[in-house]
């Protein structure tokens, strides 16, 4: 038994702290509400947060009320094992082996023997009943174990009810009845442990990608390094065959790239100088020189594992509606299970005829398989293995769902507004035009509004940007530089202040412009299929470049796709002018067009739209996007280009800036919710048929574990079903 110390040891004693402790028996929800049960007892626990893919929890804590020590000994004291955690935040722990199979086996194998003896001696003997009696003890020791930990902390979870159940079933009599039913639930206990590691393998192969080495490039020399050891900067050499490393840019070489577990595009991308890849890849056939962009803790791959983690840590809806319903129906079967042993030999006893007719040892045993019964194994099954399949067949397409509830959001989609540059469009703008105004130089006015956009990320400032490269223009960086929200910007060049951006820059009542920039600015001509980027001064306007964004090529038919799925109302919302807004959408079929907003107008939009839909997604590239992600049910990031800020703040990012990728999200969502209460209704069916059996004194104690079991597999095996591709549901 060991304790287990902070990972991260708190620099100040008055901050808040964090501990990560690895807990082998940690697989379900029932395990973490004994150990927040007992943690609950301890003064300074801030949060809880399990991770039941890598078996891990990490604890939040005051360290000047306790420390790591503490909490590891009193998750000990619940009866936990609790191990020294060396996971890295981009690992996953090995699946964990059922410590108990042995125990169950040998149950199994005496059971067997006592089965051969009473048939060959014809009757249940004194030899079968010590037979059966050491094979239900024997199989009930992990059964007992759980048990025992669940009353010390005052709880009645499955291992209780069962052991009652099988003590009570010795007592009567009925031994092989008793060693029947024990062995098969510690039977189930096994498979359930082993279905659901089949399913968190799924997400677990995510780690296999990561490459054991690096082939650091220094000074010439090559030295294979730990990825774990590569800085930003560094350059890494990637031969063919081999797994890209790090996140970085290709600086040398060309080859295709296998990236389908990041982005799930399904056909290798070619690669050359200047391109992104992303650490997982698998290199084709020529030779990459990477310059590494992120460490390894950073990257994409590492952001998709740890994320993916944390989204099977959290509770769905429908998993929550589980758990507040099986908090109710498992004390109501107790009580009725508890009368209907009693009950009636009472009421015999006081004279009443219909229960004295029955013996009191069979009223007993009514009660006993009544609380077999009570079990909710496989109702609270039901639903966590489905959501884990539904995640890892997302992530799997490129689709990184950061939990059960926007799993489960996705399947409710009803409405979609989305972004225009990057997310309708490639977001790779061009300038097509410069016009030079007020007697200046196009070469002039390029070269004033690229030294600006050097400090922007938008698309339309790259392309700025680029085009005064292609030209050979000096790259000058202006100074005292202001990012101007929904405007554009504005900084110093050449001892002037300038401003790039949109004609409503220059027009809004707001800006400390001139009455002559303004008449110059309105009588610009806009036209409707490119975008109109004015540069000038507050008291003349230098010139205007036009840019142009082709719409997405999958587009139209993508927003047809959302339409078949049911998706009622989709919406355009974009800063950029009427008529290229309205041309974007003409091309892609998109009726209801908000143009010319202001970010504060794109998030009261979505609040608008959001309260007459049943759930609102809201679609953008990541760009001044997440206000209007926080302002709608579902928030989706599209394309990789957006990672570094999607994978924080996003509820759904698309891995490849693909929009037939939506479809498949919302298919995905109705599909989990289907097959949700496809279990919800098998386990309750079941639950329901074998208790009005039961209460006719027609189910037997091994016939309601049985029941149990087999309907344990059944929504095990349904739900992951979710995990395989198919025709219908891709």
């Amino acid at each position: 038994m060991t304790s287990l110390p902070l990972e991260n040891e708190p620099l100040d004693p008055s901050q808040s702290a964090t501990a990560t402790f690895r807990i082998p028996e940690l697989c379900c929800s029932e395990e973490m509400a004994l150990v927040e049960k007992g943690l609950g007892r301890l003064s300074g626990v801030t949060a809880t947060c399990p991770d039941y893919v890598n078996r891990t929890l990490q604890v939040d804590f005051r360290p000047t009320e306790t420390d790591a020590a503490a909490i590891a000994r009193t998750i000990e004291a619940t009866g936990f094992e609790v191990e020294r955690s060396d996971v890295r935040p981009a690992q996953f722990a090995p699946p964990v082996r059922w410590r108990w199979r042995w125990t169950t086996a040998v149950g199994g194998v005496l059971l067997l023997v006592a089965a051969v003896l009473a048939a060959g001696m014809g009757g249940i003997t004194l030899p079968v009943r010590l037979l059966a009696v050491l094979s239900a003890v024997v199989s009930g020791v992990p059964v007992a174990r759980a048990a025992w930990r669940a009353v010390r902390l005052g709880s009645l979870d499955m291992n209780v009810l069962m052991s009652i159940a099988a003590i009570g079933a010795v007592a009567s009599g009925e031994t092989f009845e008793a060693a029947t039913a024990m062995f098969l639930f510690a039977l189930s206990l096994w498979i359930e442990s082993h279905s659901l590691d089949r399913a968190r393998r799924a997400v677990r192969s995510l780690v296999e990608l990561t490459a054991t080495a690096a082939h650091r490039l220094d000074q010439g020399k090559v030295t294979d390094v730990d990825p774990s050891a590569l800085r930003i900067g560094d350059r890494v050499l990637v031969r063919p065959g081999e797994r890209v490393p790090i996140d970085g840019r290709v600086v040398e070489g060309g080859s295709s790239v296998n990236q389908a577990p990041i982005t799930g595009e399904s056909i290798p991308v070619e690669k050359q100088a200047g391109d992104d890849v992303f650490a997982g890849s698998l290199n084709a056939e020529g030779s990459l020189t990477i310059e590494a962009t992120r460490t390894a803790e950073a990257t994409t791959l590492a952001h998709i594992v740890r994320l993916v983690a944390l989204a099977e840590s959290g509770k769905s809806p429908t998993e929550r509606f589980v758990d507040r319903f099986a908090r109710r129906y498992t004390p109501v079967v107790i009580l009725l299970a508890v009368l209907l042993a009693f009950g009636p030999p009472v009421l015999g006893y006081l004279g009443v005829a219909w229960a004295s007719q029955t013996p009191a040892m069979e009223w007993l045993r009514r009660g006993l398989v009544l609380l077999v019964i009570a079990c909710p194994c496989a109702l609270v099954i039901s639903t966590p293995v489905t959501i884990v399949s539904g995640l890892f067949r997302a992530t799997r397409r490129g689709i990184l769902i950061k939990g059960g509830v926007h799993l489960e959001s996705a399947g409710r989609i009803d409405a979609v507004a989305l972004d225009k540059t990057g997310t309708l469009t490639t977001g790779k703008p061009r300038v097509v035009s410069v016009e030079p105004l007020a007697g200046r130089r196009e070469d002039e006015v390029l070269e004033a509004a690229a030294s600006l956009e050097h400090h922007s990320e938008h698309p339309l400032a790259r392309a700025i940007v680029a085009e005064a490269r292609r030209r050979g223009l000096p790259e000058t960086d202006a100074g005292d530089f202001t990012a101007l929200r929904g405007f554009g910007v504005r900084g110093t060049f050449r001892d002037q202040t300038l401003y790039v951006g949109t004609p409503r820059l220059f027009l809004d009542s707001r800006m400390p412009i001139s009455a002559r920039a303004r008449a110059e600015a309105a009588g610009v001509d806009q036209r409707d299929s490119t975008t109109a980027a004015l540069v000038g001064t507050s008291e003349s306007i230098w010139g205007v470049l036009r840019l142009a964004d082709p719409p997405r090529p999958e587009a139209a038919r993508a927003l047809a796709r959302l339409r078949e799925l049911g998706v009622r109302r989709i919406v355009m919302l974009t800063g950029d002018g009427r008529g290229v807004a309205d041309a974007v959408a003409r091309a892609v079929g998109i009726d209801e067009v908000h143009a010319e907003l202001l970010p504060e107008d794109k998030v009261a939009r979505v609040i608008q739209i959001s309260a007459a839909a049943r759930c609102l997604a809201m679609v953008g590239d990541g760009v001044n996007d997440a206000p209007a992600w926080a302002a709608s049910r579902l928030g989706i990031a599209l394309g990789s280009d957006a990672s570094d800020t999607a994978l924080e703040t996003a509820d759904v990012v698309v891995m490849t800036p693909d929009l037939g990728r939506l479809g498949e999200l919302v298919n995905l969502g109705r599909h989990c919710h289907q097959i949700l209460w496809e279990n919800i209704t098998v386990a309750l069916t079941i639950k329901t048929a074998v208790l009005a059996l039961a209460a006719a004194g027609w189910a037997t104690l091994w016939m309601a574990v049985a029941a149990d079991v087999g309907a344990s597999l059944v929504v095990i095996f349904n739900g992951m079903r979710l995990a395989r591709p198919s025709r219908r549901h891709p």
